[in-house]
Order: structure tokens, then sequence, then C-alpha cells
């Protein structure tokens, strides 16, 4: 068996193997887009993104979190989790009173605290907000029209700059190639459960440029190849 054959069976294998996995367990979804727990807290005096991050750490543990500013003046942040129960909630809240409204904390944290009329936030007042997971479809829908209008203008160029090649043969190539690239990489990135996301949409665009950038050099070397031959024979 050649081995261009046994490369093709092996992607075959892996797309098959790819769509089964979607099927039964999904993508493994990068947190912003996964089904997950948010709460918000703030204060007068300003936030430290790092102090909130230490915190959040030592009471999910390994739970994937994420800590983000919500506010140009820095008093307010955002904390998504992928699950939060209301005992971590209210211990976060506890660490944070203790860190920016405590009276036994450092002189610098007491002059801060003497600078703020705020009250120390109470447990009830916060509360998690659950938000559903973000399907795949409407992840890449945004990317979906220009990589069709991209595909076809790109195939219409090819089609006529490479007519000596046979226009079937631009035609299948050029729409086939890239459909297989993605294809292959979305089904391996849900085998090994790699984060589906920003990066991985990311790594979709730059393979599509790829198999552009080698579909051009394979088509203009064949055309080179063909009009040396014609100017041989002549």
């Amino acid at each position: 068996m050649k081995l261009k054959n046994i490369i093709y069976i092996i992607i075959c294998l892996i797309i098959v193997a790819g769509i089964v996995v979607w099927k039964t367990a999904g993508f493994n979804m990068e947190l912003q887009y996964s089904s997950r727990k948010q709460i918000e807290l703030t204060n007068k005096t300003g936030i430290e993104i790092s102090d909130i991050k230490k915190m959040v750490s030592e009471v999910l543990g390994n739970t994937r979190f994420i800590v983000q500013p919500v506010e140009t003046f820095g008093n307010a942040v955002s904390i998504v989790a992928e699950d939060m129960t209301e005992e971590q909630k209210n211990s976060i809240v506890e660490k944070f009173n203790e860190k920016y409204y405590s009276e036994d904390s450092s002189e610098e944290d007491k002059e801060s605290s003497d600078k703020s009329s705020d009250k120390k936030i109470d447990n009830d007042d916060i509360k998690i907000v659950s938000i559903p997971f973000t399907r795949v479809k409407d992840v890449i829908k945004p990317y979906i029209l220009p990589g069709i209008i991209t595909l076809v203008l790109v195939t219409m160029y090819f089609t006529i700059r490479f007519r000596r090649l046979g226009y079937k043969k631009i035609f299948a190539k050029t729409l086939i190639v890239p459909v297989v690239a993605e294809t292959l990489m979305f089904s391996i990135i849900a085998i090994t459960r790699i984060p589906f996301g920003r990066i991985a949409i990311t790594l979709g665009i730059a393979l599509y440029l790829m198999t552009i950038f080698v579909l051009t050099n394979k088509f203009e070397n064949e055309r080179i190849k063909i009009l040396e031959e014609l100017e041989n024979n002549n």
C-alpha cells in the first residue's frame, strides 16, 4: 500500500473518531464558553486583581476560574468559575472583607479603608449567577460568512489563473483540501480534549491560510511545468 493511501486512511480514521467524540462528549469548551458560575465584588478604594486571584485560588483549588475587572475605575471585579458553591462564595466574600475592610489589616490597608465609607459586604448581597454554555456553532458563527466568501473568491481566482491544470481539478482541490484540513484539526481538538475557544479559532484561521498558501505553490509549480513543456515541444 502506498504511503499516500496510508495517510488518507489515517486522516479518515481521525475524522471519524473526532465526530464520534463530538457527538458523545462534545468539545471541551474554554471557561468563557462553558457552563459557569459568576459573582461580582466591588468597593470604593480599588481592587488588586492579583489579590483576588490569590484568594479565589485558595478557596476553589483546582477549579478553573477567571478574574476580570468590570469597571474602569478598578473598584469592581468579576469572578467566573467552572463551579462555585454557596460555601465557597461566602468564603471568598469573607476573604475579600478581610483584605479590604478588616481593622486588623496592615497600615496601608487601614489607610485605604479609612478613605472608604463602605461597609463590609454581606454574604447574602452577593448572588451566584449561573451562565449556560455557548454552543460551538454560536462561537464560530461570526466567521462562517467571511470564510465562505473568502473561499469562493479564492476558488474563482485559482480556477482562472490555473485553468491550464483543468477546471475540475482546481475547483475540487480548492474546496476539498481546506475543508478536510479544518475538519481534521477540529477532530484532533475533540479527541485530545484541548479547550475549544479563541485559540482553536485562531488555529483554524491560520490553518486555512496555510492550506491556501500550499495550494498556491503547488498549482503555480504545476503551471510552470506545463508552460516549460509547451516551450520545449515548440
